[in-house]
């Protein structure tokens, strides 16, 4: 019987978060890690950032001069800080 979509196989993620932590243990060499954002302005408050092979949109509410067409800047922090 397969898993429904969107579940989280528990086993799977603590296997690969115990991997991450003996691969800290280590030490920091080698495991520097660069991100890189290309942002652009598509028109008043809607921006679309590239990072990596990913496209990201954002924009603010319409009571705050934005389109309405994709999360805020801080809806995207918040979610952040779940991830």
């Amino acid at each position: 019987m397969s898993k429904p979509a969107g579940r989280i196989d528990r086993a799977k993620f603590r296997a690969v978060m115990r991997e991450q932590r003996e691969e800290a243990k280590k030490g920091p060499e080698g495991h520097t890690i660069r991100q890189r954002a290309v942002i652009r302005l598509v028109e008043d408050q809607l921006k679309e950032a590239r990072v990596g092979e990913y496209t990201i949109l954002c924009d603010e509410a319409k009571s705050r001069k934005g389109g309405g067409k994709a999360p805020s800047p801080l809806q995207y922090f918040v979610a952040a800080v779940g991830f």
